[in-house]
């Protein structure tokens, strides 16, 4: 059996290390069990780009914990990023500048550039209207919530850690 590359023998044991240290929700650590199981298969049958696809989202969900981590507080669950405040004064920062914008397209170049300066003016005031509505707003329009999880992330359940162990094993 051949074995498998040194660069990818480490990315594999980086990746195992990250989610030993991983906190991520408990409905989560099932289907990195399994993602685990698949990852052995492949190190088991020496197939470095098979290894490299199940490993694909062990590491996602590795730097998925890692954020969790990193935001989580006093095992609380993740920070959630707040509503912004609606700004009213921007829609009329956005006109101005747009107007100043075709005016000074219009003195350089006159009309042609004044009317491209003009299509660029409409894109920079609807980002200045759209910036006047809030998260809130946006969510509720969409029907959705911003909730935070319910569930706070916890480190890798037993099951998890024999097949770490496993796999390190096996490399």
């Amino acid at each position: 059996m051949p074995a498998l590359p040194t660069d990818l023998v480490a990315e594999v044991r980086r990746v195992l290390g990250e989610l030993a240290g991983a906190r991520l929700a408990p409905a989560v650590w099932p289907a990195v069990h399994g993602d685990l199981d698949r990852l052995t298969a492949t190190i088991q049958a020496a197939d470095p780009t098979a290894v490299r696809a199940a490993l694909l989202p062990l590491s996602r969900s590795a730097f998925e914990g890692k954020v969790r981590g990193r935001l989580a507080h006093a095992d609380g669950p993740a920070a959630v990023v707040v509503a912004t405040k609606p700004t009213s004064a921007l829609p009329a920062v956005g006109a101005v500048s747009a107007a100043l914008l075709i005016g000074i397209g219009y003195l350089l170049g006159g009309w042609v550039i004044a009317a491209l300066a003009g299509v660029f003016a409409l894109f920079i005031f609807g980002v200045a209207l759209a910036g006047t509505r809030t998260t809130k707003e946006r969510l509720e329009r969409r029907g959705s919530s911003p909730s935070p999880p319910t569930e706070p992330p916890e480190p890798a359940p037993a099951g998890v850690g024999h097949a770490l162990t496993r796999i390190e094993a096996l490399l």
